[in-house]
């Protein structure tokens, strides 16, 4: 049981570092988009609203992994 559980704790640490990659090259992106003379208001809103159902699904990875590891406390 423990090594299924320390296994998936792994997947979702993987996933938890690839989502946050994802987060900081967003941002560059935004940043890049607000720094424009004209910056188009659309894609940054889109980016923008992409950021934050990342950022939800960073919070839930987060709760699963503490869930998880309240498991492997005895």
């Amino acid at each position: 049981m423990t090594m299924q559980v320390t296994s998936k704790m792994a997947r979702l640490g993987s996933r938890l570092v690839a989502l946050g990659q994802r987060v900081r090259d967003l941002e560059l992106r935004i940043a890049r988009v607000e720094n424009r003379p004209h910056p188009d208001t659309l894609a940054l809103r889109r980016m923008n609203r992409e950021k934050r159902r990342l950022a939800d699904e960073i919070d839930c990875y987060e709760g699963l992994l503490r869930t998880l590891s309240r498991g492997l406390t005895p």
